[in-house]
């Protein structure tokens, strides 16, 4: 009997060559569409889930309040914040702050620069517990000028000898020991490091640090609390006070501060925080990718199941005879079963194929910068289940649909008239289909607008003319510096191709680490303390970056040193200066009791991208201690100017690596999610219609078979071509309308939520909410055109014949 089934399945399927092809083609397109974006998924839900007791790991992040509204949100915490954790909360079982920079790292055979390194408490272990392959996780970072390096760094600088004891070099020659080698640290890590350096270093780095000092949130504060701590909230709360009593310069300008701990593991998908090490993902985005993959898998369904309830009708003669020969209801829908679990079977491997394929091959085509979860055995096994056992029951409705009737009506062919139950759930069905087609074209259009709008918007300053160099690590504490730059600059300004020169602590796109709070104007009527961004520039940041002066002057190149600033109109506004010019020659006080004259100000620039608003910033003319980036105006693109740049570069500083961005693609890299989740909606809503199409491709053909009849009689009625066009497609033109009631008002709260997070966002236009739906309409339309002017142009008398 289950041979009988098996070979009844197969002949079944390879007669029916149009409905067995547009379900493998639908559900094996669903299943690797499926399979990408929940391993998508699934890699940035991963992060920092690997290291042990990981659910006891918090960050401690830094809010700072101006009459109930947020000034400072910040992933950074005062340094002494970890004396008052260990002090005042007894959940605490271990506490480490962490600094983090971008090093220059060498030896006597390597030089390589951009290295991940951290100054790390020498408790750093107890919180984060990592395998060690030499030394001691207890006494490794105790000592100053200790470190201690990843594996695969071990191997890179030292090969195969031992590194323990042996010597490395950092950024101005800063000698540090090998003390220990860990295991390297996961990709999916909010905390990337190679190198561990003691924080015992800091003082010999020229950081002085002050016992009791609230002055500035500048470090990495993590904590492990004890397996007993249950009550989140008490904690916080108790943050809360801490900082109230313990920060007292708040107060004085009218401030409130606290602490909150955030779980380590949900850093990566968590609310992005100013002075993160890196940006991560939003939540909004992964699950609507999620909701997208779910969708397409539903849509690939649906085809089915109308499909099948379409053929069922075609097969209720093969069925009314077994009826008649005693096949039962059972023996019936194990029919159809046993067909189900085969195409399952088939369209699962060939997605699984496509899958492989996609995020193979071809992966770094579509996808440059996304990651997958490689699926385990046990996963396969788990999707291949789920999958064919969800396939197989979806055939119990077109089974149960046709054998619930009598063997005499099917063998009179007196199964209804197409407006019963069936015809309502497929209709259902189809609405539903069609919804999720205009709803994802609709988040796709708005989302591809708000990309589009982010790229073109003019931030307030020139990119597309500028070219920016990593400053040289090996002179970070030379007090030649700036003398070796200017001689740098002057020799790049010979060339023809360049225009002007600057150095810089940050540029645009990158963002600023380091503010100054309690600053307050001499003689203004505004009497708030305010809290500022602070950038060091020199006085050719104005020329090379296009920076549009308002009021003032420029620096000059003698005030190297002087307590002068430049200031951001947004800056001079917040300190209760309408009017930017009122600003100059006025004197500017911080909660150091440092005194800086204002010489000029700014039109406002986006120094970052359009998610943040701009925000206040106050220039200083030069950094006392080190500086990031040289940056060049170009004039002139043409000649091999790039190669002159770095032969220069190699005769001032032969011992750094020449490291240069284009501005523009530089700025342009803020928004690299932005485009990975617009990139990733047009694939993906493409393959939804794909999908779609499909099914509606199937439908009419079997449509077209059913009205042959109907059509002929029109016809030799008088009826034209267009007339029958009209008639068949007047029914998908219905369910559209249907589908675009529901869709318009959904994607539009959903894009407007996501537009949410943008401080610079596109206004929603009637077009926007109207375009999806015309498209899935002119596709449809085209989809079924072909088989409707087919029927529509056949000889009448043929088709009454055939009948």
């Amino acid at each position: 009997m289950l041979k009988h089934y098996w070979n009844t399945a197969i002949r079944n399927l390879l007669r029916n060559k149009l409905f067995t092809a547009i379900n493998i083609v639908g559900l094996s397109i669903s299943i690797a569409t499926f399979l990408a974006l929940t391993g998508y998924v699934q890699y940035q839900f991963s992060y920092d889930d690997f290291y042990e007791d990981g659910d006891q790991i918090y960050r401690v992040d830094y809010y700072e309040y101006q009459q109930g509204e947020p000034v400072l949100q910040s992933a950074r915490s005062h340094d002494r914040a970890a004396l008052l954790l260990h002090a005042y909360v007894p959940e605490v079982e271990a506490v480490a702050r962490v600094y983090n920079e971008k090093a220059y790292v060498f030896n006597e055979k390597v030089r390589i620069v951009d290295q991940d390194m951290l100054f790390a408490d020498s408790s750093f272990f107890k919180v984060f517990k990592l395998d060690m392959i030499s030394g001691s996780a207890e006494t490794g970072l105790v000592a100053p000028h200790s470190v201690m390096i990843s594996q695969s760094q071990a191997k890179t600088y030292f090969g195969d000898d031992d590194p323990m004891g042996k010597i490395l070099y950092f950024n101005e020659n800063l000698v540090f020991t090998v003390t220990g080698v860990f295991e390297d640290v996961p990709e999916n890590t909010s905390l990337k490091f190679d190198f561990l350096l003691s924080w015992s270093t800091m003082p010999f780095n020229g950081w002085i640090l002050k016992d009791g000092e609230f002055s500035t949130p500048w470090t990495f504060t993590f904590v492990k609390l004890n397996e007993n701590a249950s009550n989140l909230q008490a904690i916080n709360d108790n943050l809360s006070r801490i900082a109230s009593e313990h920060i007292t310069h708040l107060e004085k300008r009218g401030h409130t501060g606290r602490y909150e701990l955030r779980p380590f593991q949900d850093l990566h998908t968590g609310k992005e925080l100013s002075g993160a090490i890196e940006p991560g993902v939003s939540q909004t985005l992964l699950f609507t990718l999620l909701s997208l993959a779910v969708f397409i898998l539903i849509a690939a369904w649906i085809n089915y199941i109308n499909l099948s309830l379409a053929r069922s009708l075609d097969r209720a003669n093969e069925i009314g005879v077994r009826r008649v020969f005693g096949a039962t209801r059972i023996a019936i829908g194990g029919q159809f079963f046993l067909e189900a679990a085969l195409l399952a079977t088939v369209t699962f491997v060939l997605g699984y194929i496509l899958y492989g394929v996609f995020t193979g091959p071809f992966a770094s085509l579509l996808f440059s910068d996304v990651n997958f979860i490689p699926t385990t055995t046990f996963t396969n096994i788990l999707y291949f289940v789920a999958f064919v056992v969800a396939t197989t029951l979806i055939a119990y409705y077109p089974a149960y649909f046709i054998s619930k009737y009598k063997p005499a009506l099917i063998l009179k062919n007196k199964l209804g008239n197409g407006k019963g139950r069936a015809n309502i759930l497929h209709q259902g069905l189809m609405v539903f289909q069609l919804f999720l087609a205009v709803g994802i074209v609709g988040v796709t259009i708005i989302a591809g607008r708000q990309i589009a709008f982010m790229r073109t918007y003019d931030s307030g300053f020139d990119t597309a003319q500028t070219i920016t160099l990593r400053a040289p690590a090996s002179t970070n504490s030379d007090s030649l510096r700036y003398t070796r730059f200017n001689a740098f600059r002057d020799e790049v300004l010979q060339l023809a191709a360049f225009k002007s020169g600057a150095a810089t602590m940050n540029i645009p796109g990158q963002e600023i680490r380091f503010h100054d709070e309690g600053v307050h104007a001499v003689g203004t009527t505004n009497e708030k303390k305010q809290s500022f961004w602070v950038m060091w520039a020199d006085e050719g940041y104005q020329e090379t970056f296009g920076m549009n002066l308002i009021a003032g002057r420029n620096f000059k190149d003698n005030e190297s040193g002087a307590s002068v600033c430049v200031m951001n109109e947004s800056a001079a506004k917040a300190l209760g200066y309408e009017n930017p010019a009122d600003a100059v020659n006025t004197t500017i006080i911080t909660a150091e009791q440092k005194q800086f004259t204002v010489v000029g100000v700014w039109k406002d620039y986006h120094h970052e991208s359009l998610r943040k608003a701009v925000e206040p910033i106050i220039f200083y003319h030069r950094h006392p201690h080190e500086y990031g980036y040289y940056s060049f105006n170009v004039k002139t693109q043409q000649g091999d100017y790039l190669a002159s740049l770095e032969s220069i570069w190699k005769k001032h500083y032969p011992h750094d690596q020449f490291i240069y961005y284009f501005m523009n693609s530089f700025y342009e890299a803020q928004y690299k999610r932005d485009e990975l989740f617009g990139r990733l909606l047009n694939i993906f809503s493409f393959i939804s219609i794909v999908v779609a199409c499909l099914g509606l491709f199937g439908m009419a053909s079997l449509a077209m078979v059913k009205r042959t009849k109907e059509i002929g009689v029109r016809k030799v009625l008088g009826a034209t071509v267009w007339n029958i066009l009209m008639l068949v497609s007047s029914r998908y033109v219905k369910l559209i309308l249907i589908s675009c009631a529901f869709a318009f008002p959904l994607a539009y709260y959903f894009t407007r939520q996501w537009l949410n997070g943008f401080a610079y966002k596109i206004d929603i236009s009637w077009w926007m909410i109207v375009l999806p739906g015309i498209i899935v309409l002119a596709v449809t339309l085209l989809t079924i055109s072909g088989q409707s002017l087919k029927a529509a142009m056949t000889n009448p008398a043929k088709c009454m014949r055939e009948e």
